[in-house]
């Protein structure tokens, strides 16, 4: 049964971005774990290297790309500010913003919307959700920046899969899962990335965490 999307109005989530953890509004509560944190909780002590020493460059980048995106899907006016900030990366953001998938037949409902789980204490923020005009499908979607045209894509189910069980906890109705790959000069929209699979992704990386926190 597909809720009506009319319905779907932000969580009394409040985000501390000085402490960096979420808070359930009505009663204090504290989520003291994100999605980002348990899908990469196992990763490669060598990829993890490479990530926070490379973070200077690609945290900036997706921090103001993300920002241009949300913008655009909002119809906000592009303040002076916004505009400087966004000149450093108008190679990755004008191809972002000139696709068609973007400009036409995307129609957002939610953007930067905070979902969680409040069994297990996690919380985290998706970049979009919405109506592909061209298909007939909602949509949720993942933005990611990469450094290189030629980038490769990777596995996003995971993620996708952990923000689809919380929007689906609300009530909400998915039809498919996309990634939208940002990078200098050309942006590219995913395949299709099946609700199901991602959702077995999530659940299968949430027991094996809650498995290894019994552990330890």
């Amino acid at each position: 049964m597909k809720t009506d999307l009319q319905e779907l109005k932000p969580l009394p989530i409040i985000f501390d971005k000085e402490a960096h953890r979420y808070k359930w509004e009505p009663t204090g509560e504290i989520f003291t774990h994100s999605v980002t944190g348990i899908t990469g909780f196992n990763m490669d002590e060598k990829k993890k290297l490479a990530i926070e020493r490379t973070k200077k460059y690609w945290a900036p980048r997706g921090t103001t790309v993300h920002s241009a995106f949300e913008h655009w899907l909002k119809h906000e006016e592009y303040g002076e500010d916004e505009i400087k900030k966004w000149e450093k990366y108008r190679n990755w953001i004008e191809p972002l913003l000139d696709h068609q998938y973007v400009t036409q037949d995307f129609k957002p409902i939610a953007t930067e919307f905070t979902v969680c789980d409040r069994k297990n204490g996690i919380a985290g923020t998706f970049d979009a959700f919405g109506y592909d005009q061209r298909t007939n499908k909602y949509v949720l979607v993942d933005l990611k920046t990469q450094s290189n045209k030629n980038a490769n894509a990777y596995n996003t189910d995971e993620q996708l899969g952990a923000y689809a069980s919380m929007l689906i906890e609300m009530g909400v109705w998915i039809d498919e899962c996309r990634t939208i790959w940002c990078r200098p000069e050309k942006t590219v929209v995913g395949e299709y990335q099946d609700v199901s699979t991602c959702l077995e992704a999530w659940h299968s990386k949430l027991d094996f965490w809650k498995m290894m926190q019994e552990e330890f």
